[in-house]
Protein backbone atom coordinates (compact mmCIF):
# COMPACT_ATOMS: atom_id res chain seq x y z
CA UNK A 1 0.00 0.00 0.00
CA UNK A 2 1.32 3.47 -0.58
CA UNK A 3 1.98 6.02 2.11
CA UNK A 4 2.67 9.11 2.05
CA UNK A 5 5.55 10.02 4.47
CA UNK A 6 7.26 13.33 5.70
CA UNK A 7 11.11 13.51 5.39
CA UNK A 8 10.79 13.68 9.23
CA UNK A 9 8.54 11.01 9.04
CA UNK A 10 11.39 9.29 7.00
CA UNK A 11 13.80 10.00 9.34
CA UNK A 12 12.13 8.76 12.70
CA UNK A 13 11.88 5.32 10.94
CA UNK A 14 15.18 5.45 9.96
CA UNK A 15 16.55 6.19 13.73
CA UNK A 16 13.94 3.17 14.87
CA UNK A 17 15.60 0.70 12.37
CA UNK A 18 19.23 1.78 13.52
CA UNK A 19 18.20 1.56 17.04
CA UNK A 20 17.23 -1.92 16.32
CA UNK A 21 19.36 -3.43 14.00
CA UNK A 22 22.66 -2.12 15.84
CA UNK A 23 21.17 -2.50 19.48
CA UNK A 24 21.58 -6.23 18.99
CA UNK A 25 18.19 -7.48 18.30
CA UNK A 26 19.78 -10.72 16.54
CA UNK A 27 22.80 -10.90 19.10
CA UNK A 28 25.87 -9.37 19.25
CA UNK A 29 26.14 -8.51 15.45
CA UNK A 30 24.97 -6.16 13.46
CA UNK A 31 22.63 -8.71 11.22
CA UNK A 32 19.80 -7.22 8.96
CA UNK A 33 17.60 -9.57 7.63
CA UNK A 34 16.03 -9.57 3.89
CA UNK A 35 12.62 -7.73 4.22
CA UNK A 36 14.52 -5.17 6.58
CA UNK A 37 17.03 -4.15 4.00
CA UNK A 38 14.13 -3.78 1.60
CA UNK A 39 12.38 -1.02 3.68
CA UNK A 40 15.83 0.44 4.43
CA UNK A 41 16.16 0.64 0.84
CA UNK A 42 12.57 1.64 -0.18
CA UNK A 43 13.05 4.88 2.19
CA UNK A 44 16.35 5.47 0.37
CA UNK A 45 14.73 5.84 -2.69
CA UNK A 46 11.70 7.72 -1.89
CA UNK A 47 10.20 9.85 -4.55
CA UNK A 48 7.64 12.51 -3.75
CA UNK A 49 7.27 11.30 -0.32
CA UNK A 50 5.74 8.23 -1.08
CA UNK A 51 6.06 4.62 -0.90
CA UNK A 52 4.93 1.28 -0.83
CA UNK A 53 4.90 -0.68 2.25
CA UNK A 54 3.44 -4.14 2.68
CA UNK A 55 1.58 -4.87 5.68
CA UNK A 56 4.12 -7.07 6.43
CA UNK A 57 7.02 -3.97 6.25
CA UNK A 58 4.44 -2.32 8.12
CA UNK A 59 4.18 -4.78 11.23
CA UNK A 60 8.54 -5.01 11.00
CA UNK A 61 8.74 -0.79 11.05
CA UNK A 62 6.03 -1.03 14.31
CA UNK A 63 8.68 -3.76 15.79
CA UNK A 64 11.31 -1.08 15.39
CA UNK A 65 9.12 1.78 17.14
CA UNK A 66 9.30 -0.24 20.21
CA UNK A 67 12.86 0.82 20.77
CA UNK A 68 11.54 4.09 21.10
CA UNK A 69 11.17 5.14 24.66
CA UNK A 70 7.63 5.24 24.96
CA UNK A 71 6.79 9.26 25.07
CA UNK A 72 6.52 9.67 21.32
CA UNK A 73 7.02 12.61 19.24
CA UNK A 74 4.49 14.25 16.90
CA UNK A 75 6.09 12.28 14.02
CA UNK A 76 6.39 8.93 15.77
CA UNK A 77 2.64 9.04 16.57
CA UNK A 78 2.10 10.06 12.88
CA UNK A 79 4.14 7.02 11.44
CA UNK A 80 2.83 4.49 13.98
CA UNK A 81 -0.99 5.42 13.15
CA UNK A 82 -0.66 5.43 9.18
CA UNK A 83 1.58 1.77 9.55
CA UNK A 84 -0.77 0.33 11.74
CA UNK A 85 -3.69 1.15 9.49
CA UNK A 86 -1.55 -1.08 6.52
CA UNK A 87 -0.13 -3.86 9.67
CA UNK A 88 -4.23 -4.14 9.93
CA UNK A 89 -4.40 -5.53 6.58
CA UNK A 90 -2.38 -8.20 7.12
CA UNK A 91 -4.93 -9.68 9.45
CA UNK A 92 -7.37 -9.11 6.93
CA UNK A 93 -6.93 -11.25 4.45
Amino acid sequence: MEVQLSPAEVEVIKIWAESSIHGGHWGDNDLVVPEEDIILSKLKNIKNGKVDISPNEARIILTWSSTSLGIHTYEEEQVIKKLSRIAEDLYNI
